[in-house]
């Protein structure tokens, strides 16, 4: 009995079989001697495709003649947001695969029916809701579909610092490395993260910036993520500053923060909701993003002690303060409305503005007010109008207020 194998290596090298009777000036095609000797495709080359009918060389091979597989049982984690791109390996078959279906994708997410890659931009968060995802492949060579059972793919939540406001001063210390900020954050799909510093994004107020300005002295590095530096000069407060991060084309923005604890002519106390505060803490505001903006609202206050009124009250008779607000979706006019008293003056905080520009929508922002405080017993020496104010107020002071967008974020 002839062994397939033999039969297989004959037609190879374009011999007839023996049995099969060679008669000289006929010309009789390799698949009719298929047929004579009972040879089909499969039993002739399981491990090829296709064979040329006129030489019976594999034109198709099928490597070890093992069926289509495509490796999809676990996806890299996508992100609410962020570019998605991914094409599950396939191996066996003919190798040449085509029309690329797949069903419960997440939305957002599509795949090419050329390549077999899934992309896109997921619109929502999903955790293991897309699990039963089902990919079919077409095996050109073959002739057959293939059927993958895959998943689960995880879409996590935007990549976001909302966390960061529950932070002490709800901001991140400029001392931080790269990795220590990262783990300040949430969600995102876990790939790496640049940073850019910035101030401006080209809106007009209230529409864009928000960014806050890092203070004198202090600089940022955008290769490592990470700032060096001590604050320089004597204005007190606590400043707060976004840097700009980007994850799989998702960009976002990240508050640091750095303190100036120096000493000032005046003693500044700060009351929020009736507590004494520290006069280095920022503000915090918790908004909706489809709503207008409103901090203060009588509920902040600032005394502004001049040591020496406590003995003569005398040396306060008059008062002056002035400051100035960096762009922000806060829009002017800011009310302070400052007040004398015995040992100085005092005055709160009123800052609104209108429902922020969507750029807002998912990313926190900083005003800031710088302040310069005057108290005298002379009038002119504290007048605000006069061209020597900023040097005759003996105390500058800076304050920031930190806003976060929480409808809908953790």
């Amino acid at each position: 009995m002839l062994e397939l194998k033999n039969c297989r290596r004959l037609l190879a090298f374009g011999l007839a079989p023996r049995g099969i009777v060679r008669t000289i000036g006929l010309s009789v095609p390799v698949l009719a001697l298929l047929t004579s000797v009972g040879c089909s495709r499969d039993e002739l080359a399981p491990d090829c495709f296709e064979i040329d009918p006129d030489t019976g060389i594999c034109l198709v091979p099928d490597p070890g003649g093992t069926a289509v597989g495509v490796n999809c049982e676990m996806f890299p984690d996508g992100a609410v947001g962020a570019q998605y791109s991914f094409t599950p390996p396939v191996g066996g078959g003919s190798g040449n695969y085509s029309n690329w279906m797949a069903s419960n994708l997440p939305p957002g997410l599509t795949i090419d029916p050329n390549t077999g890659e899934i992309s896109g931009v997921p619109e929502e968060p999903g955790n293991f809701e897309y699990q039963d995802i089902t990919i079919t492949v077409f095996d050109e060579g073959k002739g057959q579909s293939f059927d993958a059972s895959c998943g689960p793919l995880l879409v996590n939540e935007r990549l976001n610092a909302n966390l960061v406001r529950k932070e002490p001063l709800h901001c991140i210390p400029h001392t931080a490395s790269k990795q220590e900020m990262i783990e300040f954050l949430d969600g995102g799909d876990g790939t790496d993260i640049t940073c850019s510093a910035l101030n401006d994004n080209g809106l007009p107020c209230p529409l864009g910036d928000g960014n806050g300005r890092p203070p004198p002295g202090i600089t940022f590095n955008e290769s490592s993520c990470t700032h060096s530096g001590n604050i320089t000069g004597n204005r007190r407060g606590t400043w707060v500053w976004m840097v700009e991060i980007e994850q799989s084309d998702l960009k976002t923005r990240v508050p640091f923060c750095a303190s100036n604890d120096v000493d000032t002519f005046h003693d500044i106390t700060v009351t929020a909701n009736a507590v004494d505060e520290s006069d280095l803490k920022p503000g915090l505001l918790e908004f909706d993003p489809n709503m207008a903006l409103g901090f203060g609202n009588d509920s902040y206050e600032w005394k502004i002690d001049d040591p020496a009124c406590v003995n003569d009250p005398s040396l306060c008779s008059s008062y002056g303060f002035r400051f100035d607000v960096t762009c922000s979706p806060f829009d002017p006019p800011f009310v302070l409305n400052g007040m004398s008293t015995v040992t100085g003056m005092a005055h709160g905080m009123d800052a609104t503005g209108p429902t922020p520009s969507p750029g807002f929508a998912t990313r926190p922002f900083v005003a800031s007010f710088e302040m310069l405080y005057c108290t005298s017993d002379n009038g002119a020496d504290c007048d605000v109008d006069d061209p020597n104010f900023d040097q005759n107020a003996q105390t500058q002071y800076h304050f920031d207020v930190v806003g976060y967008p929480v409808l809908g974020n953790p």
